[in-house]
């Protein structure tokens, strides 16, 4: 059962993903313009710090549209992301039936707004790897509501993370990019979050955002941030390409999931992923430097 917020006539969203990075950034945002907030997440105790923080929190799963049909009621909003399958045999299937129910809950709720995090490169059909299902989400979402904003945003900071780890144990910071000097557009979640909010909360908000952070960077520039966050020297390393499936599903990733992500990394290494450039780029406001040194701040 739904519960309904008491307080009658207040503007209230819907945030999913809010226990993710972009998600609580999103929320983030709304709560300190004096928002209130619907989130609805598969386990509500894992979102009890947001709960006690005054956010509504429900349980639904994105793939019911009667469920969040309720969760959308009354909603002036919702931010929406497809949340990622690394086990799906079908990832662009799970997209489909995900984003097809959130399509149908939000026309039967009648919501006004729709703030949906899509990619860099959504524009293509093939060629992209996973990215593909930031395509799939935006020809399904594109008439779910009469306001319908997608933020496409670029690679993100946090995919250096893992490499963090690996760089304080054992210095070095492996990765998949080939050319370690090529400048590619990189982004933080934060600002992801709080442009969708911003979005969310526009009076007359854009349909297509392409967001990325201060300044493109290339790889050399995420490991000597690295290196100079954890204060000791860290070696790019890039393994052989035919390891990198092997790589991924040694992660326990899900064969399929795997395809894509090497069809992504391909897609990246030969400049294929690209944004569109229909629209302004849209510049953050948090550099990879400062993303890097939060996350010695978190291990601290």
């Amino acid at each position: 059962m739904i519960r309904r917020l008491k307080q009658k006539g207040s503007t209230m969203f819907v945030v999913t993903g809010i226990t993710g990075h972009t998600g609580a950034a999103a929320a983030n945002t709304l709560l300190a313009a004096g928002k209130k907030i619907r989130a609805f997440v598969r386990n509500p105790n894992k979102a009890k710090a947001w709960a006690d923080r005054g956010v509504e929190v429900v349980a639904a799963d994105i793939n019911d549209a009667a469920a969040l049909a309720g969760v959308f009621a009354g909603a002036e909003g919702a931010y929406v992301l497809n949340p990622p399958q690394p086990q799906s045999p079908d990832p662009f299937g799970s997209v489909i039936q995900s984003t097809t129910a959130v399509r149908k809950a939000a026309r039967d709720a009648k919501l006004p707004r729709l703030v949906c995090l899509s990619s860099v490169a959504a524009q293509l059909t093939h060629g992209t790897g996973l990215i593909r299902c930031a395509h799939i989400l935006e020809a399904i979402l594109a008439d779910a509501a009469p306001s319908v904003t997608f933020v496409r945003a670029a690679g993100f900071h946090e995919n250096w993370q893992s490499a963090f780890g690996m760089a304080k144990a054992q210095g070095i910071a492996p990765t998949f990019l080939t050319d370690l000097n090529r400048k590619s557009e990189t982004v933080a979640t934060v600002d992801i979050g709080r442009v969708a909010a911003e979005a969310l909360m526009a009076e007359k908000p854009h349909h297509l955002i392409e967001l990325s952070g201060p300044a493109a960077a290339t790889p050399n520039d995420a490991v000597a941030a690295i290196s100079a966050t954890l204060g000791k020297p860290v070696q790019p390393v890039v393994p052989p390409r035919d390891q990198w499936a092997g790589i991924l599903q040694g992660a326990g990733l899900g064969q399929a999931f795997v395809a894509g992500m090497v069809e992504m990394y391909d897609g990246w290494n030969s400049s294929r992923i690209q944004f569109e450039g229909k629209v302004p780029l849209t510049r953050g406001k948090v550099g990879l430097a400062e993303t890097v040194k939060s996350w010695a701040m978190a291990c601290a």
